[in-house]
């Protein structure tokens, strides 16, 4: 997972070759991004926390840590669902060839960067509400990257009527 995560935010375009990873080792590497995410999150939620529950913080702090990690990986993993579908059409245009599950794995490797970003940024500032687009704008720009990134598949070859294929 290190290694993926380092190829993902040092060589982005290489981050394509993930793609023919097993369907466990990018949904892994996506609870490893999310729980990245939350521990670069937690700060803020920490300090609200502490001001609300006053006395009982101890107790509340890692229930609500917990809580907070497992609802964001279930919608990190239903945007990577979206983000993938929404990958299709640039597969077409692109002339991919690509079925849905490498597409998946593209997509969650395309929010390495954004997600680290944006997390990274709310540790000194907290973002406003419409950030998030500007968020699954640059998901989307990624993955259309590691989309385009993916050499086109070869022409066939003509082969003439006497069996044999021409030759240059």
């Amino acid at each position: 997972m290190l290694q993926q995560l380092y190829k993902n935010l040092r060589h982005p375009r290489q981050a394509a070759m993930f793609r023919f990873l097993k369907i466990g080792n990018n949904i892994l590497y996506g609870f490893f991004l999310s729980l990245l995410s939350a521990v670069l999150f937690s700060p803020q939620i920490v300090s609200t926390i502490v001001k609300t529950t006053k006395g009982l913080s101890f107790i509340f702090i890692p229930l609500t840590f917990i809580f907070y990690y497992i609802m964001l990986c279930a919608a990190a993993f239903f945007f990577v669902t979206v983000l993938a579908l929404a990958v299709l059409p640039v597969k077409t245009v692109l002339k991919r060839r690509l079925n849905y599950q490498q597409l998946w794995s593209l997509s969650v490797n395309a929010m390495t960067w954004p997600t680290l970003l944006f997390a990274c940024i709310n540790l000194f500032k907290e973002l406003p509400a419409w950030s998030i687009w500007l968020y699954i704008l640059a998901c989307y720009l990624m993955a259309a990257n590691l989309v385009s990134a993916i050499p086109k598949p070869r022409g066939k070859a003509v082969v003439r009527p006497g069996g044999s294929r021409p030759s240059g």
